[in-house]
């Protein structure tokens, strides 16, 4: 048998991983030996009763840790158009109150992301963006992507669901590790907060993570699963099923959301750690999952 000649040094065009749309969905992030990724969704970033200062705050740690960053549907708020039922004048910011409102929400989000340009990977739509589609005929996150990328941004975009693969990369070894996204649907039962819902995702999809979002909760749940491999060795893989909040906070005085009964949210996202792990027969990714990043020199 020949002998395998090692991979030559992978190169990221952006230090230290990189972006790409294949077909089919998907986007493939490849890195190194590790990756802080930042998994996010429901910024409602034009909303008056979205929390910019902690999202600034987490983009900073991103930017910081060179972590790639994940917007999975609702960056935008967006209900403040003269045909949406949902409008109400006090929930759109002074700034935003213009006769080109959809003109305005896109660039300036796109200038207020400019510093963390580098960080941006996959932006997606949600309910959010989809409604304003529906009614006027444009796509909020298309527009908002292209900007970024005319700045210099690497970002990509996805659709209300799709697939992240990221893949490891050295002299040596090559690996994957995929992840299942989907905005969410369904208001999010006060009880399970939506852990239930995981169960309509792992019937139609197999992936290492699922993330869903939508329900502005906060949860996290790791389940196992036997997979063989094509020599007839099962191996114990752990699922990650993942929902991430939101930095939109209305349930304090009044507005549909108190009319509804829906209490506070959680609000932020979830760092997730991917470490490439070799041993002398086999190599995978590692993930775990955080509230905050680490430096990794540290440990």
């Amino acid at each position: 048998m020949a002998k395998r000649k090692p991979l030559k040094p992978y190169r990221t065009t952006t230090d230290p991983w990189s972006s790409e749309t294949l077909t089919g969905g998907v986007t493939r992030i490849t890195f190194k030996l590790h990756l802080w990724v930042f998994v996010s969704s429901d910024w409602h970033w034009d909303s008056t009763h979205c929390d910019r200062e902690r999202l600034a705050h987490d983009l900073g740690l991103a930017k910081k840790h060179h972590a790639a960053v994940l917007s999975l549907g609702d960056g935008f708020d967006a209900m403040g158009g003269k045909f949406d039922p949902r409008s109400t004048k006090h929930s759109i910011r002074p700034e935003l109150q213009t006769d080109d409102y959809f003109d305005a929400c896109v660039t300036q989000c796109a200038e207020w992301l400019k510093p963390y340009k580098e960080s941006l990977a996959l932006i997606t739509p949600g309910n959010h963006e989809s409604a304003v589609r529906k009614r006027q005929e444009t796509c909020l996150t298309t527009r908002l992507v292209e900007r970024l990328k005319m700045a210099g941004s690497p970002v990509r975009q996805g659709g209300y669901s799709g697939w992240v693969l990221f893949r490891s990369v050295n002299t040596t070894r090559t690996t994957t590790h995929s992840m299942y996204y989907h905005h969410g649907f369904g208001g999010g039962s006060p009880v399970t907060a939506g852990v239930g819902n995981y169960h309509h995702y792992m019937a139609q999809v197999d992936a290492d993570v699922i993330v869903a979002g939508h329900i502005h909760q906060r949860t996290f749940v790791e389940a196992s699963r036997q997979r063989i491999s094509g020599h007839g060795i099962v191996r114990i893989k752990p699922l990650h099923l993942v929902r991430s909040a939101s930095y939109k906070q209305e349930c304090l005085t009044d507005g549909w959301a108190v009319e509804k009964g829906m209490g506070p949210r959680p609000l932020g996202g979830w760092w997730m750690l991917l470490e490439q792990d070799s041993h002398a027969n086999e190599c995978h990714i590692r993930a775990s999952f955080h509230d905050a990043p680490f430096d990794l020199k540290s440990r």
